[in-house]
């Protein structure tokens, strides 16, 4: 009763700070908590199917009610309930004073859980940060083909106002990241963490560049040794089972280093921070030229319980300022920051459709691994990460060099980058 009565005020007190959504609330025992906006334009269902699950969301609040809904002792309805939620919660905070009794609601027992979370899976190790790369990207192929499109590219698109599909998008932000890059024929490039080898084979072809790959997870490996057979470029491409700290073994002898996605794997700790800066500039000639994507944040905290704990063990988004700092103590130099938030949450408003259109051939091409508990599991990852980017949460395009030279300031992509929309179609390599 008790439990019930303080999930009633946290819900009414959420449902009274939307302008536009309905929010419908029914407990284990048959009752209701209902909130009705004047302007209502959306309506999100909460059931709760055990009391258990009423305990925990009052625990853990927002943690355990998605982890209630990923064990389906909750259901959640509604257009995408789980960003909504989300969405409503950030409204509800902000409307609070800073010593609002709401903003002490969530339990110290989450903060214990996660840094049990973020040292179980702690990624100083070389093994323990392959597992959590595998955890992920040893999936089968064919989740990800449904969802990221033809190119298989695992990143934020790039929408300017032609473009019309995901595979425009991301074609359009391969080849922006080549200009960003400065690429020409002949050069030797470095990608750690290649994903499933679109980029290498854009480098490869549209720009001659050999490229050398260093990626950890042997699945993806696969898939893409036969991708570069297939367009005949197993001599353009090297392709090193390895992760970042192996890289140094290759010395100071390439043009260009790129990551995309990759640095969200490098650890929490400002020691890791180093080790990927100290990494990345081992590799590259003295006036060399380097490109990082990766989401950030202002400041460095840790990871989300349920990131950690469902979709990315060791995952953590870095701190912009903190990386910036490693590169320039590595000897690398700052050459611009652009924030591309935006063309990431609409890729990934993408995927999540992709997500839901596709799931029923996702779960037949593998009915043990994409169970409910996992269609759950990635909706929850989809919504709330997209919700995130429109919230607080950056993608950080990085362009630095090593060495200051001056030729590279200021920074040029070319008088004529070749992107497009409309009904034109890119070559994604499949």
């Amino acid at each position: 009763m008790i439990v019930r009565l303080a999930l009633r005020k946290i819900f009414e007190r959420i449902g009274s700070k939307s302008n536009d959504t309905a929010l419908r609330v029914e407990f284990a025992d048959g009752s209701v908590c209902e909130t009705y906006p004047i302007e209502q334009q959306r309506e999100v269902l909460i059931r709760f199917r055990t009391r258990r699950a009423e305990r925990h969301t009052l625990l853990f609040f927002y943690e355990g009610l998605f982890e209630s809904f990923i064990n389906g002792e909750v259901d959640l309805e509604g257009e995408q309930p789980i960003a909504t939620l989300a969405r409503m919660g950030h409204s509800a905070g902000r409307a609070l004073p800073a010593n609002s009794w709401f903003r002490i609601l969530r339990n110290p027992l989450t903060e214990i859980r996660q840094r049990a979370q973020e040292w179980r899976q702690s990624g100083a190790g070389r093994e323990q940060s392959i597992r959590n790369a595998e955890f992920h990207y040893s999936l089968p192929p064919a989740l990800f083909q449904a969802i990221l499109g033809d190119t298989m590219g695992y990143s934020e698109g790039l929408w300017t106002p032609e473009t019309t599909t995901l595979n425009q998008a991301k074609f359009n932000n391969y080849e922006y990241i080549c200009r960003k890059l400065q690429l020409q024929p002949g050069m030797k490039a470095l990608e750690v963490g290649a994903g499933w080898g679109y980029m290498a084979i854009y480098m490869a072809k549209r720009y001659d560049v050999d490229v050398t790959i260093y990626n950890p997870v042997r699945r993806q490996n696969d898939y893409m040794r036969e991708r570069f057979r297939r367009h005949g470029l197993s001599e353009k491409i090297r392709l090193v089972e390895g992760d970042h700290r192996d890289i140094v073994r290759e010395g100071a002898r390439f043009d260009r280093f790129l990551s995309i996605g990759v640095q969200e794997h490098a650890g929490y700790k400002l020691k890791q921070y180093r080790l990927w800066a100290n990494a990345i500039a081992a590799t590259l000639k003295e006036g060399g030229v380097g490109f990082v994507s990766t989401s950030s944040w202002m400041v460095r905290q840790m990871t989300g319980l349920l990131t950690l704990k469902y979709i990315f063990p060791g995952g953590h988004v870095p701190s912009l300022p903190d990386t910036l700092a490693a590169f320039d103590r590595a000897g690398l130099t700052l050459v611009e920051v652009e924030n591309l938030w935006l063309h990431y949450k609409r890729t990934l408003e993408e995927w999540r459709k992709n997500f839901a259109r596709e799931w029923p051939e996702i779960q037949k091409s593998d009915p043990s691994v994409f169970t409910e508990t996992f269609r759950r599991r990635w909706t929850m990852y989809l919504e709330a990460t997209g919700e995130a980017f429109g919230d607080t949460l950056d993608l950080s395009h990085i362009v630095f060099t090593k060495g200051r030279p001056e030729t590279l300031f200021p920074p040029s992509r070319g008088e004529d980058i070749a992107l497009i929309g409309g009904d034109q179609e890119p070559d994604s390599y499949k």
